[in-house]
């Protein structure tokens, strides 16, 4: 088991890091070499690396860090900002491929249900793959950078309370009751969660890290600001929301600290120089080329459709709210990417029944589609951005 690992471990950094060289020489986002290279040295090409247990905890454990890191380097000012055109963007980004989405299961014979949670599947937004994007870019705590982070987080909790509905109604049979259990399964954990943010910000965390710095131990530190992202990343998850949702918040909680740029450089090195790359190149493991022969035209629609509906969403509600068309195209590049939510999302259908065999084959290559498209969104509009704005 442990060899096992090791030499996996080994193909993914090395491989990473020389198609992070390969991408920076060619002028393509690093991240695009990343999720190649899963595609490449997994059960779809090579071979040399199996998806199993330790890879999907080294990989849970990067996009957590990750997601701790784009809270770190946020603009809690911007995004307080910003609050109003995120949720905006967010509802009109989980709308449209709810709608668009939902047809298309339709359209190809999929059941009512299927199609609604197929429509909500493609709902989500992982950001974590546009955070590196726009963090090579520097453009992390730009107007659309605090614009995308904002939806994507409005987008997690819509969307994980749209899938706690969805599984509960489906779990009754019919039994549906608006009971209290219900009602504090769906909003009342989610409220105590960021009651809970509100209590640690004002009173909890410059007394933690002043003891932290008491300690004498090397690293100890980044070592409580670690406990503290992992602490709460267990508290979101345990109260019906995702992990990175803790991550994040606690990555902002402490980017108005002193210590932010020290803790900052040691979690950039723990995270991209193991963790992180693991969770990139988990995402291409997942692909089976045999889905294209069964269903090419399927996950061809429905690629589209996905990639469609949250690039002219989120563009859309960026221009109501007066961003500029240039940086509205960007905001919603951002949100094209589905990666681990949609993921993780697809196989709580796969455990319901409402998606099965190779149609489950085929929704996870479209949204392995969508994730490897947007850093190429991203780029594209963020250089002609800068073009016309010179």
């Amino acid at each position: 088991m442990l060899e096992e690992l090791l030499i996996a471990l080994i193909v993914i950094l090395l491989g990473t890091k020389l198609a992070g060289h390969l991408c920076q020489l060619i002028n393509v986002p690093a991240v695009i070499g990343e999720l190649l290279v899963g595609i490449l040295v997994g059960p779809a090409v090579l071979q040399l690396v199996h998806p199993s247990d330790m890879i999907h905890v080294f990989s849970q454990i990067g996009v957590i860090l990750l997601m701790f890191l784009a809270g770190l380097e946020s603009d809690l000012d911007l995004l307080k900002k910003y609050l109003k055109p995120s949720v905006s963007v967010a509802i009109m980004g989980i709308l449209l491929p709810l709608v668009l989405c939902g047809v298309v299961g339709s359209l190809f014979n999929l059941s009512l249900m299927s199609s609604l949670f197929l429509g909500i599947v493609f709902s989500a937004t992982s950001v974590s793959i546009s955070v590196q994007v726009l963090r090579d870019y520097r453009r992390l705590d730009s107007q659309e950078g605090s614009v995308i982070l904002g939806a994507a987080v409005v987008d997690d909790i819509v969307v994980v309370l749209l899938v706690s509905i969805f599984s509960t109604v489906l779990n009754m049979e019919g039994n549906f009751s608006l009971s209290p259990a219900f009602f504090w399964d769906l909003l009342g954990k989610k409220l105590l969660f960021f009651v809970v943010v509100y209590l640690v910000a004002k009173f909890a965390i410059q007394p933690i890290l002043k003891f932290s710095k008491r300690i004498i131990a090397t690293e100890a530190e980044t070592a409580i600001a670690l406990v503290l992202c992992f602490a709460f990343a267990v508290m979101s998850e345990m109260l019906g929301m995702s992990d990175v949702i803790g991550a994040f918040f606690m990555g902002l909680m402490l980017s108005r600290q002193p210590a932010k740029e020290q803790i900052e450089k040691r979690v950039v090195t723990i995270g991209y120089a193991l963790f992180i790359p693991v969770f990139f190149v988990s995402i291409g493991l997942d692909i089976q080329f045999s889905a294209f022969k069964e269903h090419g035209l399927f996950i061809l629609v429905l690629s589209v459709a996905a990639i469609v509906s949250k690039l002219v969403g989120g563009y859309i509600s960026a221009r109501t709210s007066k961003i500029d068309r240039h940086k509205a195209w960007i905001v919603g590049a951002g949100m094209v990417s589905r990666g681990e939510m949609a993921l993780i999302i697809v196989q709580m259908g796969k455990t319901l029944g409402l998606v099965t065999g190779s149609i489950y084959s085929a929704i996870v290559v479209a949204i392995i589609i969508a994730t490897l498209v947007s850093p190429l969104l991203i780029k594209f509009f963020v250089e002609r951005e800068q073009k016309l704005s010179v």
